[in-house]
């Protein structure tokens, strides 16, 4: 599916298959040559765009109930050390699990993925953090739980992955069905090629690159309703524009 702009507001799908500003005392303005912490020296995961890939999208249209997110949430990645300390932090009684797990308010099932296996995550105090491997390359897998077409904008690392450009709940994201499971490939270079999202340092991170590293590993997902309503109107506008047409417009 491909992205579709309309009237509403930005609409867009799933593949079948905001502003941002560095301000004088944020992380990324500290993380220069000869600071005390560089962005070379930090330890953990960011996620990088890797190899290109054929990937197509197809297009759907969908009307959002609201021009507000439904849901808003977010998971966290890293490696096995880091993702530990996190959960230290964290405090409370720590649990590693497998499988996906349930976010934006039950209405998803999400989760790491790498050649179908869902990678292991640490659970503490409702915070959940995928635990990653250097190198790796991943997808983001969506689940639909619900019964109805839902819209999930879906971020990486602070930036949106249909754009690259830094990420707010109200962009365009992807439509999944009922029931549907997708999985998310990489940041889109175009509706037919996706750039893999691999796995390594913060300094060679996408995000870096934009000079936003202060947003590596953390996974966003802003999830909007259909208004069904809307939508059985317009089909069935659609039908009567269809059965009104003329098949033989030329009298002559």
């Amino acid at each position: 599916m491909m992205p579709y702009m309309d009237g509403g507001g930005p609409i867009t799908a799933g593949n079948r298959s905001g502003g941002f500003a560095i301000n004088n005392r944020s992380i990324d303005n500290l993380l220069v040559p000869g600071s005390t912490t560089r962005i070379q020296d930090r330890p953990g995961l960011g996620t990088s765009a890797g190899r290109e890939q054929y990937s197509v999208l197809e297009n759907a249209r969908m009307f959002r109930k609201s021009d507000t997110p439904d849901a808003v949430d977010s998971f966290h990645y890293n490696d096995e050390v880091g993702a530990r300390a996190m959960a230290g932090i964290l405090g409370g009684s720590m649990s590693k699990r497998s499988g996906l797990f349930a976010t934006a308010g039950e209405r998803l099932k999400v989760g790491l993925v790498r050649y179908g296996n869902v990678f292991p995550h640490y659970e503490v105090n409702g915070k959940r953090i995928v635990i990653g491997e250097s190198g790796s390359h991943y997808e983001v897998r969506l689940e639909n739980r619900t019964k109805k077409r839902i819209e999930v904008v879906l971020s990486v690392d602070g930036l949106n992955v249909l754009t690259g450009k830094s990420a707010s709940p109200k962009q365009r994201g992807f439509i999944l069905e009922p029931k549907e499971t997708y999985d998310v490939d990489g940041f889109r270079k175009d509706n037919t090629t996706a750039r893999s999202f691999v796995l390594g340092s913060v300094a060679n991170s996408k995000a870096a690159s934009k000079g936003a590293a202060s947003n590596v590993g953390v996974i966003g997902l802003a999830v909007f309703e259909e208004d069904e309503a809307r939508a059985k109107a317009e089909l069935r506008h659609e039908q009567l524009v269809r059965e009104s047409a003329n098949a033989f417009p030329v009298t002559r």
